[in-house]
C-alpha cells in the first residue's frame, strides 16, 4: 500500500498542465482581483495555490513559464499594431 501512495505521490509532481489549464494561464496571465472582496474570483491564483497543496511541482513551473508568454503576447499585440498602423 505504501508503495502505491508513494508511486501516486511522483506522478502528482510530474504530471503536466492539461491544455485548459495551460489557455487559462496564457489568456489570463495577471490577477485582475485588485481588491480583496474579490480576491477569491482570481483563477490563477486558486489554481497555484491548488498545485502548492498538492505537490504538482511540474504543473507550478510550467504555470509560471505560460503567464510568461501570456504577457509577452499581450504586450506585444500593441507593439504590432503600432507598427502596422504607422
Amino acid at each position: 500500500m505504501k508503495n502505491l501512495e508513494q508511486e501516486n505521490i511522483e506522478k502528482r509532481k510530474n504530471t503536466p498542465l492539461t491544455a485548459s489549464e495551460a489557455l487559462g494561464f496564457f489568456f489570463i496571465p495577471i490577477s485582475f482581483a485588485k481588491l480583496k472582496r474579490w480576491s477569491n474570483t482570481d483563477f490563477n491564483k486558486a489554481e497555484m495555490e491548488r498545485f502548492k497543496k498538492f505537490g504538482f511541482d511540474r504543473k507550478i513551473k510550467e504555470a509560471k513559464d505560460i503567464r510568461k508568454f501570456g504577457l509577452i503576447f499581450y504586450t506585444s499585440i500593441p507593439i504590432i499594431l503600432a507598427y502596422l498602423l504607422k
